[in-house]
């Protein structure tokens, strides 16, 4: 046994599937037996959930950990290399809206978790900490919801709604079901205006003041325009707005104006013209 080596006998960090862990069934030379790694994926926990049952920030630190008091170490010595989050599946139980906070971390630290709202239909809001970049995920905004007090969040709406984050080079990224405060999404514009994907499915309220506005819609096929993209105008002023549209493509409407306030049209495409049915005049 004493010729045995060790994964710190070699110059590697981490195991591989191919490598081999060698247990025993009983406590006798020639009780041991060898299994190769990928063997033992089914004996491996893999799932570590953790409720969270009111706002706050995701922990760092393990809460049930005694050497962590009021969420911090009493012997900075103990601090762990990774930290308690990475690998987590949080399950956010409030009885209201919650807001969740993904903490600053250190720049090189590379860490991945999952949080699932297991509320009752409440909305869970997330974002950094204060004052730290932005989370880089879908339905970031500017928002003042009364728990996030005006700052930039995304959402997970509905119950078994599920969002994985990780963090690369100082920043936090989301993908899932993420999304804004509301399923309608408006968007303010005061000047000439030209559609892109980012505006699909919202709403543009026109605020502009002095004089009439543009709308340009690109050739659909050109830019990748798929059949069924559409938007929303509503003429929000008293002054009117145009659709103009790219050389070689039609625009499918009873005219091309909205002309009075509070005038209004949906507007989308087959994938090769523009199309608008609304207050057109």
């Amino acid at each position: 046994m004493g010729n045995r080596k060790t994964f710190n006998d070699f110059n590697q960090k981490t195991p591989s599937k191919d490598d081999f862990l060698i247990g025993y069934d009983k406590p006798e030379p020639g009780g041991e037996k060898k299994f190769k790694l990928s063997d033992l994926r089914n004996y491996v926990k893999t799932n570590d959930i953790v409720k969270i049952p009111k706002s706050g920030k995701l922990p760092i630190l393990d809460p049930e950990d005694p050497a962590v008091i009021g969420g911090e170490l009493i012997d900075e010595g103990l601090k762990p290399d990774v930290p308690f989050l990475s690998g987590k599946v949080f399950h956010i139980t409030t009885q209201t809206h919650a807001l969740i906070e993904l903490p600053k971390l250190e720049k090189e630290q590379s860490v991945t978790c999952i949080v699932t709202n297991m509320t009752d239909h409440k909305r869970v809001e997330l974002k950094t900490e204060n004052k730290e970049p932005a989370l880089n995920a879908r339905g970031v905004q500017q928002y003042s919801s009364g728990l996030s007090d005006a700052t930039t969040v995304t959402y997970l709406k509905k119950k078994f709604d599920t969002a994985i984050f990780y963090h690369e080079d100082g920043k936090w990224y989301g993908y899932g079901d993420l999304d804004g405060p509301s399923s309608l999404h408006i968007k303010n514009q005061t000047t000439d205006y030209v559609f892109s994907l980012e505006d699909e499915d919202r709403i543009i309220h026109f605020k502009h003041e002095a004089e009439g506005v543009k709308i340009h819609l690109p050739d659909p096929k050109k830019n990748g325009l798929k059949s069924g993209t559409q938007f929303f105008v509503h003429n929000i002023s008293t002054n009117w707005i145009e659709f103009k549209v790219d050389t070689g493509v039609n625009f499918h409407a009873r005219a091309k104006f909205l002309r009075r306030k509070y005038d209004d049209a949906v507007v989308y495409t087959d994938g090769l013209d523009w199309f608008a049915t609304g207050d057109l005049s």
